[in-house]
C-alpha cells in the first residue's frame, strides 16, 4: 500500500453519513466519481512507465532486457556484443615524419601532397567503427524503426550500433 493507492468506490461509501447510506445515493455518488477514477487510471499508467523508464538507462544488462521486454519477451533471445575493434585514425604519424593535410590555408603550399581530401580535426584521433551491435533471433517479430527509436532513446549520445539478425 502506498500514497498513490486509492479506492474510490470505498472512500465514497465510507464518506457517506450512515443514514444516506442507500444504494441510489451510492450509484450516484460513484457516477460523479467516475472521472476522477479515470485520470486516476491515467496517472498510475502514466506513473508505472516512467518508473520503468527510470529503471532502464544505456548500460548493455538494462539495454537488453529493455529490448527483450518489448519484442522477445518469452524466450529473451536478444543480446548485445561489442563492435569490431578498429585502430582509430591518428591525424600525425607516431615519428611527425609525414602529417595528414588538413586542408587549412596556412598549408596551401607547404605540403608535397596533390590537393587530398581535407580531413577535419576533432581530436588527436578519430575513432571509425560500431561501438556495439544489437543481434536479433530471426524467430523474432520487430518492427525496425520501433527497435531503433527504444535503442537510441537508453544508448549514450557517441555510441554507434548496427542491428543483425541470426
Amino acid at each position: 500500500m502506498s500514497v498513490f493507492d486509492i479506492d474510490y468506490d470505498g472512500l465514497v461509501w465510507q464518506s457517506l453519513p450512515t443514514r444516506l447510506r442507500h444504494f441510489i445515493t451510492y450509484g450516484w455518488l460513484k457516477a460523479l466519481v467516475s472521472p476522477v477514477k479515470w485520470l486516476y487510471n491515467l496517472f498510475t499508467a502514466n506513473r508505472a512507465n516512467n518508473l520503468y523508464l527510470l529503471v532502464h538507462d544505456g548500460q548493455i544488462c538494462y539495454l537488453q532486457a529493455a529490448l527483450n521486454d518489448l519484442f522477445d519477451p518469452v524466450s529473451r533471445g536478444i543480446f548485445i556484443s561489442d563492435g569490431p575493434f578498429e585502430d582509430p585514425l591518428f591525424i600525425y604519424l607516431e615519428d611527425e615524419d609525414k602529417p595528414v593535410w588538413l586542408g587549412l590555408v596556412s598549408e596551401a603550399g607547404a605540403t608535397p601532397y596533390p590537393d587530398p581530401e581535407p580531413l577535419f580535426l576533432d581530436s588527436e584521433t578519430y575513432a571509425e567503427g560500431i561501438g556495439f551491435i544489437v543481434n536479433v533471433p530471426v524467430a523474432v517479430v520487430f518492427d525496425m524503426a520501433r527497435l531503433k527509436a527504444l535503442v537510441d532513446f537508453y544508448r549514450l549520445p557517441g555510441k554507434t550500433y548496427s542491428v543483425i539478425t541470426f
